[in-house]
């Protein structure tokens, strides 16, 4: 079926798994849930049976599926409000991701694909799983979210032909989405990206949200900032830098 969807992976897996030990990556990985339930929830909680609170997914209207550090929303139909429900997941999975504990890409875009998932259960107590999600449209948003170097969340053009312009007009007004010169491995290029923030940053807000930025690349991953890799601290810089894009300064213009 052709339908929206979206991909999202964790940037630094292989040192996040190599650095902590599995009762410590369990623990992160809650994390990673609770974001991806909250976003599909609409940030709406309920009193599970244990007596604690969790994101409340009865009316959930985006699909999602977790593969390793990789996690992948879609909707079952093509219309605009099957658009704003993938629009609507992604802002919040995207402006939380960057307030917890993994640095995160991903991308929006429409296309083909296939999911039929299957268990067959043998009488050894061992199973048969099937959960293979497959098509063009997965391959186009893992590609474009592999091509961004930072964390960020682009809505490809693929998408946005789909909609009214006025949609996107909207979602700009609402400053959930707007306009950047996105860095990519192979150049620059304005795009559609989600934004990080709802409102502008003051210098206290910037320094604090910067400081945030550097353990989303330091915390998980164990690294030294000091000693990090030139290619992650592009990437780390780059973020901050788009964090910038939503700054407003005390500083007075020169006469």
């Amino acid at each position: 079926m052709e339908t929206f969807i979206a991909f999202f992976d964790v940037l630094g897996f292989k040192e996040i798994i190599n650095n902590n030990d599995l009762t410590e990556m369990k623990r992160l990985f809650g994390h990673l849930l609770r974001d991806t339930q909250t976003a599909l929830s609409d940030e709406k909680l309920v009193q599970s049976s244990q007596s604690i609170i969790v994101p409340d997914l009865k009316n959930q209207k985006v699909n999602c599926l977790h593969v390793s550090d990789s996690i992948v929303f879609w909707t079952n139909g093509q219309t605009e409000d099957d658009f704003m429900d993938l629009v609507s997941v992604c802002h919040t999975f995207y402006w939380r991701s960057l307030k917890t504990t993994f640095p995160m890409r991903g991308c929006l875009t429409f296309g083909e694909i296939e999911f039929s998932p299957s268990t067959i259960n043998s009488i050894n107590g061992v199973n048969f799983y099937n959960y293979s999600l497959f098509g063009k449209g997965l391959v186009d948003a893992y590609t474009k979210a592999d091509s961004i170097e930072y964390v960020g969340c682009i809505l490809d053009n693929l998408a946005i032909s789909k909609v009214k312009d006025s949609t996107i007009n909207n979602l700009i007004y609402d400053q959930k989405i707007c306009m950047y010169k996105v860095p990519f491995k192979y150049g620059e290029n304005y795009e559609h990206v989600f934004r990080p923030v709802k409102y502008n940053h003051n210098d206290v807000s910037f320094r604090n949200t910067v400081n945030k930025i550097k353990s989303l690349f330091t915390y998980a991953s164990k690294t030294d900032i000091n000693k990090m890799p030139e290619s992650v601290k592009r990437k780390m810089n780059n973020t901050i830098d788009f964090i910038n894009y939503f700054r407003e300064t005390d500083q007075k213009p020169t006469e």
